[in-house]
């Protein structure tokens, strides 16, 4: 794991010029973490994961920034090291370093305008792909394992058993929307609102590409009204227009349009579960369980989905 001490290994990595300041964590997710690395060059910021992914894979969205980037999307830039990799080992530690932003807290509240134009930038640059989607995006649970998922975590005594109880019927009645993506390009497919952020100055600055793939874009539209729109008709209906507006290629126009979010949906919270069942922590299954009351507390449900249809429709 990297420490302050370690800041001029990774600073040398990157054949930056020190002395070199390591300050953080300043943020964390489920895989890995984020520090920012002051220079004589400047600041970046390091991402490390908790366990070492494979480094060519985690590598493959430099082309998608690039292109985004292009197109006038507002995200980080990759920093190479000097042999040409964007990411390496420091010690044992698998990092990659970004061009540092300043940036507010998560919100679901920004400008839906601006994202609605950032997200037809990142459909803009995504190459169509003959890929096959992952069950992630595309699948969900149905009513059985719904079922075997609140027996585990009542029999575990999980706090959160009864939430996921209330909720069982709603979350099976929502995969009625589920269809296949139609006409997949390379997306970003993790836009929540830790990876949609608002710049100090207030700009939309979009993060975090390492879950690109492949999704229909106007399911990954319909994702994106869903988290900003934040249930407000009004905004939903801007950002749709924004969009479009900007030559976004998607269009929301019926349930199965909102395959991906009920997807991500259900695996989020079956994963959430499973891992609070297996863990051997108080503190791991405080994050977990946290991770898993995003569903209760913002369920994705039938008259939520209809509600932004009416809105863009």
């Amino acid at each position: 794991m990297l420490t302050p001490s370690t800041a001029q290994a990774v600073a040398d990595a990157y054949g930056l010029r020190g002395p070199a300041r390591l300050t953080g964590p300043v943020a964390r997710g489920q895989l890995g973490q984020v520090w920012r690395l002051d220079t004589a060059e400047g600041s970046h910021a390091v991402k490390e994961w908790f366990a070492t992914p494979d480094l060519t894979e985690v590598a493959e969205d430099v082309a998608l920034v690039d292109a985004a980037r292009a197109t006038g999307v507002l995200t980080p830039a990759v920093r190479h090291a000097p042999s040409g990799e964007v990411a390496t080992l420091v010690e044992g530690t698998a990092v990659r370093l970004f061009e540092w932003f300043d940036l507010r807290r998560p919100s679901r509240r920004l400008d839906p305008v601006a994202v609605g134009r950032a997200v037809a930038g990142l459909h803009r640059a995504g190459a169509p792909t003959e890929a096959p989607v992952e069950n992630w995006f595309a699948t969900g649970l149905g009513e059985r394992q719904w079922r075997e998922v609140h027996e585990r975590v009542v029999a575990a005594g999980a706090p959160f058993a009864g939430q996921l109880g209330a909720l069982v019927d709603d979350l099976v009645a929502v995969e009625s929307v589920l269809e296949p993506h139609e006409s997949p390009i390379v997306c970003h497919r993790d836009l929540w609102a830790d990876n949609v952020r608002a710049t100090a100055d207030a700009r939309v600055c979009v993060l975090d590409f390492e879950n690109l793939g492949p999704a229909d874009p106007s399911q990954e539209l319909a994702m994106v009204l869903f988290e900003f729109g934040d249930d407000d008709p009004s905004r939903a209906r801007l950002l749709h227009t924004a969009y479009r507006e900007a030559g976004g290629p998607g269009r929301v126009t019926r349930r199965g349009h909102f395959t991906m979010l009920v997807a991500e949906q259900a695996h989020i919270a079956q994963l959430a579960c499973s891992r609070w069942v297996g863990a051997s922590s108080e503190a791991h299954r405080e994050r977990l369980a946290t991770w898993f009351l995003e569903v209760p507390d913002d369920p994705v449900t039938l008259p939520r989905i209809d509600r932004i249809l009416a809105a863009v429709s």
